[in-house]
């Protein structure tokens, strides 16, 4: 959710028009406070081919069921800001080279513009770049992570979809685990619940215990399906190029939708549904929907 105020001091301007101190503390000021609901939409054809170029006119958002128009809209073509968040815990060591190599091609395929942040988590998150435009930067905070630890997962998604909810634009949080959450205050219910608040597509690359407990890929595909992202099941360490790269192509093909929270949204979960003019048989992905704040 995003909040935008506006100050519309009309007692003020008819002071200054009078030639009074338009500081005198007794002038009333007026505000009126907007709040914006976001959803991330990718878009492909019944190939699974993205769809670019598509204009803010061929979008329909309804929300509970009812057609809104939209606030804010940002094209396929507009920047992303995303977080790498990179479980460096000791059941990652096998994985931890070629999710190097990896993460850096997958940072080499972003646009210029686009800004990267790298956070890694064992027993505690650590921030090893906070987001630049720099690629080389990122790409040293990649080269020096190493495996060691516990995993507190659930807080740390919860962290990382914050710092990106305060920044402006499109965002995506990217997370390479094993699922297996054993130091965290929140549970995975609890985290689940903030990512879907915070709006922000998760993409999960899972491995390791979370491809062979059940209960654990379920958590993973949650987390990610509640924000309109995806998890992935990574089942050898060569195989993680071809999912960043999987990463990589949705992002540069994802589209930001915003309208005003309705006045009567109350504080129930709203479904989301969105549909795309003139596109036979669409697959849509998006977030399932938003509960008021």
């Amino acid at each position: 959710m995003i909040r935008l105020t506006v100050c519309t001091v009309l007692a003020c301007l008819a002071a200054m028009a009078q030639g009074a101190d338009p500081a005198a503390p007794s002038l009333p000021t007026f505000r009126a406070e907007a709040r914006l609901v976001q959803a991330y939409v990718s878009i492909f054809d019944k190939h699974g081919n993205p769809l670019p170029n598509l204009t803010r006119d061929r979008f329909q958002v309804l929300d509970a069921g009812h057609a809104q128009a939209l606030s804010v809209f940002e094209g396929a073509e507009d920047a992303v800001s995303c977080a790498l968040l990179l479980d460096t815990t000791g059941s990652m060591t096998e994985y931890l080279p070629a999710l190097r190599i990896a993460a850096m091609h997958f940072v080499d395929e972003l646009r210029t513009d686009e800004s990267v942040a790298v956070y890694t988590f064992n027993r505690t998150l650590q921030v090893n770049q906070k987001f630049t435009t720099d690629k080389k930067l990122v790409k040293t905070a990649i080269m020096r992570t190493s495996a060691a630890g516990m995993t507190r997962l659930f807080d740390s998604v919860a962290q990382v979809s914050r710092d990106l909810e305060a920044r402006e634009g499109k965002k995506a949080l990217v997370v390479f685990t094993d699922g297996d959450d054993n130091a965290s205050m929140l549970n995975a219910a609890g985290a689940i619940g903030k990512a879907k608040q915070s709006g922000v597509p998760i993409y999960v690359i899972a491995q390791g215990s979370g491809l062979k407990e059940a209960r654990l890929m379920k958590i993973l595909e949650d987390l990610a399906a509640g924000t309109g992202g995806i998890a992935f099941r990574l089942t050898k360490p060569e195989k993680v190029g071809e999912v960043f790269s999987e990463i990589s192509r949705s992002l540069l093909h994802t589209y930001l939708l915003s309208w005003k929270l309705p006045e009567e949204a109350g504080t129930s979960w709203r479904p989301i549904k969105v549909t795309v003019a003139g596109v036979e048989d669409a697959r849509i992905r998006t977030r399932q929907g938003y509960w008021p704040n």
